[in-house]
């Protein structure tokens, strides 16, 4: 979330600039994104299609930061959407970092009423969350379901390796580059480009215990 100012700044100096990692109707700046809440649907729709019921979240801060953001609002849409108590689901804020992903998941398993599936907001949190989960004595996916979001390159190798949500990096970072470019060359690039995200499906997804 940016102030205003943000944008009349770069406006008045004339400085080439654009969005990405995000993309949703009405962005005062052309974007190369993808919309992270409607990602997150994709995710949360099939977490639910496995049975889980009893869900946490845990999310970078969201109170300035726009994806963090619309990926939590993105698995409480799909809750709603099943008719499960959104008051139910706890989210931990914290940033970004596997320690901190640990500490969170250790709050979560020391809060009583341990999710079945933990939604991490990114791969990096969702490391630590892994960690946390594992050393605690969890199995995963048996015990406790772990996904993360990102699919960057530490989620296929850490064991077991995570359900994700798969991002276009290459062709985001290719396409912004080729707009910027044109922006340069007094190009007309109003346009914004929404790329199409999917779920890396991997190991630390699996339906909930049977007890």
């Amino acid at each position: 979330h940016r102030d205003p100012d943000v944008y009349r700044f770069l406006e008045t100096r004339n400085i080439p600039v654009l969005v990405a990692w995000a993309h949703r109707e009405g962005m005062p700046l052309p974007a190369v994104g993808f919309n992270n809440r409607r990602a997150m649907h994709t995710l949360a729709r099939h977490v639910f299609d496995l049975g889980h019921r009893r869900v946490a979240i845990i999310s970078a801060p969201r109170a300035e930061n726009d994806r963090a953001d619309d990926r939590a609002w993105g698995v409480l849409d799909i809750a709603n959407e099943r008719g499960l108590p959104t008051d139910d689901i706890s989210i931990i804020e914290t940033p970004y970092s596997i320690e901190n992903g640990s500490k969170a998941m250790r709050h979560l398993l020391d809060s009583g009423d341990r999710p079945t599936a933990v939604f991490c907001g990114n791969d990096v949190l969702a490391v630590g969350a892994l960690q946390a989960a594992r050393s605690a004595g969890l199995r995963v996916p048996e015990d406790i379901s772990i996904t993360g979001f990102d699919d960057i390159e530490l989620a296929a190798i850490v064991e077991p390796a995570l359900t994700t949500v798969h991002v276009p990096h290459r062709k985001m970072g290719s396409e912004a580059a080729h707009k910027l470019i044109a922006l340069l060359q007094d190009q007309d690039v109003a346009s914004s480009t929404e790329l199409d995200t999917g779920i890396a499906h991997r190991a630390s997804l699996g339906p909930p215990p049977a007890n």
